[in-house]
């Protein structure tokens, strides 16, 4: 394996501020064939789980045979096909055959550090997402989606999502999203993608209080690594939000041929919650950042406070180093120096006193006493 491909995870994890993915993305060689797609080595077939259903049916098994999978299409109005897992390239391979997907998407899939994006193509419509979770810090998982006229595809990186309530809403039995098509599922993971970031970026709320009370009471060096930390973590949830809010704006104006039109306003409203992160994740940026200066303003203070004591004790004892070290100089000469003794001291006050006038000269020079105006 490649040096580059060795360090993927570390370089990946230090750029964004999130946790390592649990699989390493795998690239081929520079010059491969377009829509190549090489597997992680170890990598293991993933689970694929499948819904099929319509307004008074739904089938809810995990998939071995996807070709299988494929011919249900006709029998069911909607497929949702999850695989939770990139790693393993026969089985992205598999369902891209089985449901006619882009070679070139299907690349992206593996690829798990795209930019969220929306994509149109003949057969279908793909989109990139970042799913964000805390567990216990921040982890911006990628999930690929595919969406036809009668099927949903999604690729996540490894196991675990907040697709739950998604699928509570399709066992249901009598719920709008069994009775829409294929687009209102795709609106309804994304806005469950969207709506997850909410509860991410307002955990920050707690821990910047609690950092603030930190910073005031007892600051250390602690405090500092982990404002920045926060402030790492929000520049990554801002870069994973930001392009998806532009991908939808360009979905809404346009939304294409697998998009129903009644489905726009949904769409909108999907937006607007894109917007609502976006200001809340600016916010808690210039927090952060206030936060930052009101550490170093109170270690600041609390240096001015500790060099304040320490120049009153100095203060007290200059002068009584002055007295002792006036008193105990030997300024007798012998009876053949050429100086008499009784001039000694006024020839010691009178050098002191001119490097005390030099002194006070050069200060005065550099505006460190009063003002030269």
């Amino acid at each position: 394996m490649r040096r580059r491909d060795l360090l993927r995870i570390p370089m990946r994890a230090a750029i964004e501020g999130v946790a390592p993915v649990l699989e390493r993305e795998m690239r081929p060689p520079p010059g491969s064939a377009p829509g190549m797609l090489q597997s992680i080595p170890g990598a293991t077939a993933p689970r694929v789980t499948v819904f099929a259903y319509g307004p008074h049916e739904i089938t809810e098994f995990d998939a071995e045979d996807i070709p299988a999978v494929a011919r249900l299409r006709g029998h069911y109005p909607v497929i949702w096909v999850n695989a939770f897992g990139v790693g393993h390239a026969d089985t992205v391979q598999a369902i891209g055959d089985a449901f006619c997907l882009h070679k070139l998407a299907l690349e992206d899939v593996m690829h798990v550090t795209q930019r969220p994006k929306v994509e149109p193509y003949d057969e279908h419509l793909f989109v990139v997402v970042k799913m964000a979770r805390r567990d216990p810090g921040l982890d911006l998982e990628q999930v690929s989606m595919f969406l036809g006229t009668d099927f949903v595809i999604t690729f996540q990186e490894h196991p675990g999502d907040v697709f739950d309530t998604v699928r509570e809403r399709l066992r249901a039995g009598h719920s709008r999203i069994r009775t829409h098509g294929s687009d209102f599922l795709a609106y309804s993971l994304l806005d469950a993608i969207v709506d997850n970031y909410f509860p991410v970026v307002e955990a920050f709320v707690d821990e910047l209080e609690d950092l603030e009370t930190e910073i005031v009471d007892r600051p250390t060096h602690l405090c500092l690594t982990r404002l920045h930390d926060i402030k790492r973590e929000l520049m990554a949830l801002r870069r994973s939000i930001w392009p998806l809010r532009e991908a939808l704006s360009v979905l809404v104006r346009d939304p294409g041929d697998f998009v129903k039109p009644d489905l726009v306003v949904y769409l909108r409203d999907l937006q607007d919650h894109t917007f609502q992160i976006l200001d809340l994740v600016e916010n808690f940026r210039e927090v952060t950042g206030s936060l930052t200066d009101l550490y170093i303003s109170t270690v600041g203070n609390r240096t001015n406070e500790i060099m304040k004591v320490l120049t009153i004790f100095a203060a007290i004892f200059i002068p009584l180093s002055f007295i002792t070290g006036l008193y105990g100089m030997n300024l007798t000469h012998p009876e053949r120096a050429p100086v008499p003794w009784y001039w000694s001291w006024p020839f010691a006050a009178a050098v002191m006193g001119g490097i005390v006038l030099a002194l006070l000269f050069f200060f005065y020079r550099r505006g460190w006493l009063g003002s030269r105006g």
